[in-house]
């Protein structure tokens, strides 16, 4: 039992470790706006947030259409990048908020870039 606790643990230090260093990076380089990824065990979310900390646009794959996960994080990546260009958001800094840029935060991300906005 100690083995899982201690596993576990593990796996939550370096998911904080690289939230922590991704943050940094971001918020380095200053954007006007961040696209920050949450994930959950079913569903993807982004958000958009200005400089001042104001929520801007918000995008969720629970209601896309897709068989796999993957492909409603393609599906919601090509409607948020529609949402972005109404609002005239061309350039944005891509936040994956510690996650690995694999899979479903792959599929969003290449998505919003080929909704040619700038990440």
């Amino acid at each position: 039992m100690a083995y899982l606790k201690n596993k576990l643990l593990e796996k939550q230090r370096k998911y904080l470790r690289r939230k922590q260093r991704v943050n940094t990076q971001v918020k380095g380089t200053n954007p006007e706006y961040r696209v920050i990824i949450t994930r959950s065990l079913m569903h993807i979310t982004a958000d958009v947030v200005a400089v001042s900390g104001k929520v801007v646009a918000t995008c969720t794959d629970k209601w896309v259409s897709g068989a796999t996960k993957t492909e409603r994080a393609w599906n919601a990546g090509v409607a948020f990048a529609d949402v972005l260009k109404s609002k005239k958001i061309t350039a944005v800094a891509f936040d994956r908020n510690g996650y690995l840029y694999h899979g479903r935060v792959k599929a969003f991300a290449e998505w919003l870039r080929k909704g040619w906005i700038q990440l």
